[in-house]
């Protein structure tokens, strides 16, 4: 009787613990992946920019942490006093990783505004790294077309990833780096506090985002997407635009792969596949509906869920296929893709009409404009009248004389 009810505590502890776990793996995704689509939103919902490349952006911020971040700690570490296992090679940088991520543990346990400063330096410098891989992506990319756009940035996604699995001092090739844990100080679960974290950052770049795109540069930015040919003959540096606009929005995307190489504490490239971060990122773009960032919300908020309650039942949904589950993600993606397309290409929530602050739509239409039509066709039949003179004079013709 007794180990009945202990076994039915245990297995309702086990329970409630499962459920919290994946409330914080929720919330860290939806963090995450909000951030990539408002960013993707800003570029194509709003400028018109189908960047098909954002698992670079997101590489470049955790190749950053683990190629930068990590020996910016090993130096500090060391000038304070503490002895690391050598690491000037590759060989020893990849292989004597775990000891001394071990011992920069110890020494963050007892100096916790060490382990926040590597995180702000890791959030600016992913910041700064991912504009200028924007800038770069833009050279010989902005200039092209939709479809050449987008099947240039595909091919630099993978570009990246090839770089990050062939040169070791990177992230340590194929068999990856383990990161600092920069709250080894916090007695509680450090995964709930980056995710506090993290939706944070997402909290501050939706206002930025919002405050940028009801400025008159947003509205510039939506008559781009609507008729660049038009913005250009008016005096406008389209290229400029479009560029400044794909750097920017790199910038705040590369933060989102600082982000998770401290929730894993690791970093191999094969957690920044395309597929993940780009595909994903746009079905929620479309499944909410471009062009406004409540869609980006809540097609975000309902993937996210989805792929996650998927993940953890994984195991009861193998008996209802005939396949591997591991291949229903990359199906229910395609499927979604091109059902939304066919039934609702506009999202669930609609780009609603731009409204300036100030101006009085209402009184614009409803305005009246007294005309004194007498007036009007007696200036009509006099323009008229020398018009045929003027056509007459040039032809040669007689104004006196009659037509037959």
């Amino acid at each position: 009787m007794l180990q009945d009810v202990a076994l039915g505590l245990l297995t309702s502890g086990v329970a409630v613990e499962g459920t919290a776990r994946l409330v914080v793996d929720i919330a860290m995704y939806f963090g995450l992946f909000v951030i990539v689509a408002m960013a993707l939103n800003f570029q194509y919902g709003n400028a018109g920019i189908p960047n098909m490349g954002c698992a670079v952006q997101v590489i470049t911020g955790g190749f950053f942490v683990s190629a930068i971040t990590v020996r910016l700690m090993f130096i500090i570490v060391e000038g304070a006093g503490l002895e690391l296992q050598t690491w000037a090679t590759d060989f020893d940088w990849t292989y004597n990783n775990p000891a001394n991520v071990r011992i920069v543990n110890d020494y963050i346990t007892t100096n916790p505004t060490f382990g926040w400063s590597m995180l702000l330096f890791s959030l600016a410098g992913a910041l700064v790294m991912g504009a200028v891989v924007g800038y770069v992506i833009s050279l010989p990319a902005i200039r092209l077309r939709a479809t050449y756009l987008m099947i240039v940035l595909i091919t630099m996604a993978d570009a990246a990833q090839i770089f990050g699995r062939n040169i070791p001092w990177i992230a340590g090739g194929t068999l990856g780096m383990f990161v600092p844990n920069i709250f080894a100080w916090y007695p509680g679960d450090r995964t709930v506090l980056t995710a506090v974290i993290t939706l944070f950052i997402g909290l501050i770049s939706f206002l930025i985002f919002k405050t940028m795109l009801n400025s008159p540069y947003g509205r510039l930015m939506r008559a781009i997407r609507e008729n660049e040919t038009t913005v250009g003959s008016v005096g406008k540096n389209v290229v400029g635009i479009r560029r400044n606009i794909l750097m920017f929005a790199s910038g705040i995307t590369a933060v989102v792969g600082s982000l998770v190489a401290f929730y894993f504490s690791f970093v191999v490239e094969a957690n920044y596949q395309r597929a993940f971060w780009t595909y994903w990122p746009w079905l929620m773009l479309i499944l909410g509906g471009p062009g406004n960032n409540a869609g980006t919300f809540l097609g975000c908020a309902l993937i996210v869920a989805m792929r996650r309650v998927i993940i953890v039942n994984k195991w009861f949904l193998q008996e209802l296929f005939f396949f591997p589950v591991a291949y229903f993600e990359s199906i229910l993606l395609g499927v979604l893709l091109v059902g939304v397309i066919m039934f609702r290409p506009n999202g669930l929530i609609p780009e609603k009409l731009l409204y300036i602050p100030g101006v009085n739509y209402t009184l614009m239409v409803q305005e009246e404009v007294d005309i004194d039509w007498k007036d009007a066709l007696k200036v009509n039949r006099g323009f008229s009248s020398g018009l045929s003179g003027v056509i007459n004079v040039l032809s040669g013709k007689d104004p006196n004389e009659e037509d037959e």
